[in-house]
Order: structure tokens, then C-alpha cells, then sequence
């Protein structure tokens, strides 16, 4: 009698596919597992306590309905699927997750502009406080904004031909990963080369301190423009 009993119980707290789609409107569920079939009415019943619109429980259940009849010919139950009722019914509620959206190039080349245009000035004032012909390798002030420019807009380049190959699933040679390497780096050296020279006051060699104070206000402006511009994918 105990165990009459206790099947009566279990017959009344799991209902079957036949009460599952006699419960579920508009979802045809008599081709599911009791297991999957079960899943859906207590979604059903969860994303109707969280006072989800009906229409919008008919299409999310219609949809899971139709791929839950695919996915357990081999063997796959809605919880494996789609995690516990109560995160799938979250899912529904908030709505797909928006894909990422890629940073703009001018972004990027502006955030690694700014980077390097700091490191040069840090490398400058080291050399300018530690060698007396340093003024021969930097160049001045002009150098220092045209070798950044360049260096900002190739690293761009170079990660943007990397992040479209990562996004794309093709796998770009090596060699022609280290040939665009060494074109920019051929690019910069031959913009160093003929900048460098150029003489007057707006590429005079300044002091170290001016170096040091410099770098700290780029550092400040490009903190300050990552904030105001939500730049993220960059190297550094």
C-alpha cells in the first residue's frame, strides 16, 4: 500500500508529456522525453510568476520545444542544454547577450599613439640625462610626435590583422606575420630617418625634466580619453 501510495504522489507532482501540452499553450511537447517535457512546464510556470509577457512565453517555449526534439535524439536533456530552469528563464528574460562591438581603428591608433609617445619620452630622458650626445639619437620634439604617430597607426594595423584573424578562425602564415612586421618597422625607421634631421625649433632636443612632464600629462590625457571613449582593445 506504502509504495501504491508513494507512485500515486510522484504520478501527481511530475506531470507527463500528455498534461505538459494540455499545460503549455501553443507548444506542441508530445514528442518529448518526460524529462524535457517537465522542464518546459516549470519554466513555463517560472517565467509566469516573474510576470513575463504571454506571447513572449509561447515563442521562448515554441523555440526550445523544436530544439529540444532534435537535440535529445542524441541523448541531450533540456538541463544539460539550457542549465537549470530558473538560469535558462533569466536568459529569456534578458534577452541574448549583445556581441561585443570592435573598437574603431582611430581609437585604437590614438591609445597607441599616446602609449608609445610616453615611452619615448621616458627613453629620451633617460638618454638625455645619461649620455651628452643623446641629442643625436632623439631627434627633438618634432621627431618624438612623428615617430609616435606612425608607431600608434602600424600597431593598430598589426592588431586589427591579428584580431580579424582570431574572429575569423583563419590562420594567417607566419611568414606573412612577420613580413608586416617588418614592413612597419621599415615604415618607422625610414619616417625616423628622414624627420630626425629636420632642423629648427620645432625639433629642438628638450630637457630631460621637459621629457618627464610631458610623459606624465600624455599619461593623464590618455587615461583620461580610455574613460571618455571606453577603449579597451588595445595591446597595452
Amino acid at each position: 500500500m506504502a509504495e501504491n501510495n508513494k507512485e500515486t504522489e510522484n504520478k501527481q507532482t511530475i506531470p507527463d508529456a500528455e498534461n505538459v501540452t494540455e499545460t503549455v499553450a501553443k507548444t506542441d511537447t508530445a514528442d518529448l522525453t518526460k524529462r524535457n517535457a517537465e522542464y518546459l512546464f516549470k519554466l513555463k510556470k517560472v517565467l509566469e510568476e516573474k510576470n513575463v509577457p504571454s506571447q513572449r512565453i509561447e515563442e521562448a517555449l515554441q523555440s526550445i520545444t523544436e530544439e529540444l526534439k532534435e537535440k535529445q535524439r542524441q541523448g541531450v536533456t533540456a538541463t544539460k542544454l539550457y542549465g537549470t530552469v530558473s538560469e535558462k528563464a533569466e536568459n529569456i528574460i534578458k534577452g541574448p547577450k549583445k556581441a561585443p562591438t570592435a573598437t574603431p581603428f582611430w581609437k585604437i591608433a590614438l591609445d597607441n599613439g599616446l602609449m608609445m609617445f610616453i615611452m619615448f619620452c621616458i627613453m629620451y630622458a633617460i638618454l638625455q640625462q645619461f649620455s651628452p650626445n643623446s641629442s643625436q639619437i632623439n631627434g627633438g620634439f618634432l621627431t618624438l610626435i612623428v615617430t609616435s604617430v606612425i608607431a600608434g597607426v602600424a600597431m593598430a594595423y598589426f592588431y586589427r590583422v591579428a584580431g580579424d584573424r582570431r574572429t575569423s578562425g583563419r590562420k594567417v602564415p607566419f611568414w606573412k606575420t612577420m613580413l608586416l612586421s617588418l614592413v612597419l618597422v621599415i615604415i618607422w625607421v625610414t619616417a625616423y630617418t628622414l624627420v630626425v634631421n629636420v632642423p629648427g625649433v620645432i625639433n629642438q632636443t628638450l630637457q630631460p625634466v621637459v621629457y618627464v612632464v610631458l610623459a606624465v600629462l600624455m599619461f593623464g590625457l590618455r587615461y583620461f580619453l580610455k574613460k571618455k571613449y571606453d577603449i579597451k582593445s588595445t595591446p597595452f
